[in-house]
């Protein structure tokens, strides 16, 4: 997609609206255009849009309801906003709601191929990066569908791929690189200190390598995105653990590490998901993976922010003992990273 992209115009002035066409026609864009929300909505379901751009008013225009209909839904594209109000309560506003840029009217050709050029590029990079995540996702079922696991040999060989897996995903965003390898050797420390049996604790371990896995179904903007997450985002990020669960349980020799990976994100008070579980309902594995997850994302830079000082990171853990951690498994981390440090 490049000059090619098509573009779908919401403009109440004609005059305006066919300026804009001309602009854009001109620039080698396929462009689709309406005067009001109606007509626009059934654009947007007829035909395949790259991009919505939209002249936004006062509250409650007509254009403002098209974009939030757009970035609702599951369509997928930018919106480039449109407007005559540029004070900076109502640029502030367009902005809060979602456009991705903004350009002010009366429209210059300059700064209107600018602004697509940049979100078209943008759209480009999202359907690469979503191809790159179905390619990966099938890769990872057909491999681990190939490996029927018989013996300790074929075991080794699916955590090798599983591994070189990991270390792809994680390569695409230096923010986790080596995250699921950190978590793993956290999980397998305590509980081997804790006593468990070692079968229990291999399992432990191979669940802190997957655990995150299920990632590559979340769109890269929403992992990486800067700033706070919109709930429709969050509710995205929150399905991981069950598209990892669905990935390993493929395999049925990994059915308890499964359990124990869709359980990471439950809080010992009930708070959690994606169940609610709370307590010992928990696997012992997902709960000790909880707090080895939590720390290592809390010292780890991240898109929204730096990483936090360690001391920091474990007066948080202390802190959510008996909420978000099993008080019991809380004792034996902050043991174990005493002794490390």
């Amino acid at each position: 997609m490049a000059q090619n992209a098509r573009i779908l115009v919401i403009e109440p002035e004609s005059f305006v609206r066919d300026s804009i066409k001309d602009v854009l026609g001109s620039a080698g864009y396929a462009v689709f255009d309406a005067a009001a929300g109606p007509a626009a909505r059934q654009i947007l379901h007829e035909e395949d849009i790259d991009l919505l751009i939209a002249d936004i008013g006062p509250n409650g225009s007509a254009g403002m309801d098209v974009m939030n209909y757009a970035l609702q839904g599951r369509f997928g594209i930018d919106v480039i906003a449109l407007t005559s109000y540029t004070d900076i309560d109502n640029v502030r506003r367009i902005i809060d709601n979602g456009a991705y840029d903004l350009v002010p009217k009366p429209v210059h050709a300059y700064d209107l191929l600018l602004a697509v050029k940049r979100a078209v590029e943008k759209r480009r990079l999202v359907l690469q990066n979503h191809e790159l995540q179905a390619n990966m996702e099938k890769k990872i079922k057909e491999k681990m569908l190939a490996l029927r696991l018989h013996n300790q040999e074929k075991q080794q060989l699916l955590v090798s791929t599983i591994r070189s897996l990991v270390s792809t995903l994680e390569a695409k965003d230096k923010y986790t690189e080596g995250h699921s390898r950190r978590v793993a050797d956290d999980s397998l420390i305590v509980a081997n200190d804790i006593g468990l049996p070692a079968a229990d604790v291999e399992e432990i371990h191979l669940a802190g390598l997957f655990h995150d896995i299920g990632k590559i179904g979340i769109s890269e903007n929403v992992l990486n995105k800067q700033g706070r997450l919109t709930e429709e985002e969050y509710n995205q990020i929150k399905k991981h653990p069950l598209i990892s669960q669905k990935i390993i349980e493929q395999v049925p020799q990994f059915k308890r590490i499964s359990r124990i990976v869709r359980s990471h994100h439950e809080f010992y008070d009930g708070a959690g998901y994606p169940d609610g579980l709370r307590g010992e309902e928990i696997p012992v594995g997902a709960r000790i993976m909880a707090i080895c997850d939590a720390y290592d994302a809390m010292t780890s830079d991240r898109s929204y922010r730096p990483a936090l000082p360690v001391e920091r990171a474990l007066q948080i853990v202390r802190r959510n003992a008996g909420t978000q951690f099993d008080p019991n498994f809380v004792k034996v981390f902050l043991k174990v990273k005493s002794h490390i440090g």
